[in-house]
């Protein structure tokens, strides 16, 4: 019983610590909660209910499901520029490989040895294919061997490349996704700071789970949004994101439950709003 306890307790201070996080924060999305109505969400965020119906194309007596994600009308506002979206860089943190490795432990991910684990895992769907250009992304400088991802990982890229494209007409450029062991010690030759191919803290690169957005010519409102929708994903656990500075990018190991959070978008572009 207190351990049941302790864990409810736990799962309420995430919630408090939640909305004390985004206190004061412009949010384009609401998550809809055990006991919200419709016209509570809609009173909370200065909207009609007719609004909300009509911007989540609801049926008339349609009662949104608990942990669904409704849009509000200050999308509107995010598709014009006008909400101000400001975030401090996503520095790295201590221990910021060890919990990233923990992180990848717990999802129960092996690390690819060689291009034959890769193919092996691709042929099992394991990992799947990533196209090397789409109309809202493109992957550069990754051989097609490698061009693969965790299934949750190209759904996260998709979800957010579709959002980015939709606000900023642009594609998002991927500069980084699988890798093996070969690859990293490789990558380390040129780049030091680089994650060690072997050991406790070897790259999260090597799961097929994470992937690098390069920030590279991205104007300020751009880097603004996807600092923003990034720290609001790290901050439920769904993600493990950082900057990096000398190759200017954003590295992001994607958890194996980011499957299950966007399912319950209603659009790519909620993905981070709330």
């Amino acid at each position: 019983m207190h351990r049941l306890l302790t864990f409810s307790g736990a799962i309420v201070l995430a919630l408090l610590l939640a909305e004390a996080c985004h206190a004061g924060e412009p949010v384009w999305c609401h998550e809809v909660r055990p006991g919200d109505t419709l016209t509570a969400i809609a009173r909370r965020h200065g909207a009609s209910v007719a609004e909300l119906r009509g911007l989540n194309r609801l049926a008339p007596k349609a009662i949104p499901r608990s942990r669904s994600f409704l849009m509000l009308p200050t999308v509107d506002d995010l598709r014009r520029g006008r909400l101000d979206l400001s975030r401090p860089p996503l520095v790295a943190r201590p221990l910021r490989l060890s919990r990233e490795s923990a992180a990848a432990a717990r999802d129960r991910l092996s690390r690819m040895r060689d291009l034959g684990m890769v193919e092996r895992f691709r042929r099992a769907g394991l990992l799947v294919d990533v196209p090397q250009r789409t109309r809202t992304y493109y992957v550069e400088g990754v051989g097609p061997r490698l061009r693969v991802a965790r299934p949750w990982t190209r759904q996260f890229v998709e979800q957010l490349a579709q959002a980015f494209h939709g606000l900023f007409d642009t594609p998002l450029r991927i500069t980084s996704l699988t890798r093996t062991t070969a690859r990293q010690r490789a990558l380390l030759r040129t780049n030091p700071s680089a994650a060690p191919a072997r050991g406790p803290i070897q790259s999260t690169h090597l799961t097929g789970a994470a992937v690098d957005i390069s920030k590279r010519a991205r104007s300020e409102p751009e880097i603004a949004w996807l600092r923003t929708v990034l720290a609001r994903l790290l901050e439920r656990r769904l993600v493990h994101a950082v900057e990096e500075f000398g190759e200017p990018h954003f590295h992001v190991l994607v958890r194996r439950v980011y499957a299950t959070y966007a399912r319950a978008l209603r659009a790519p572009i909620l993905a981070g709003g709330c």
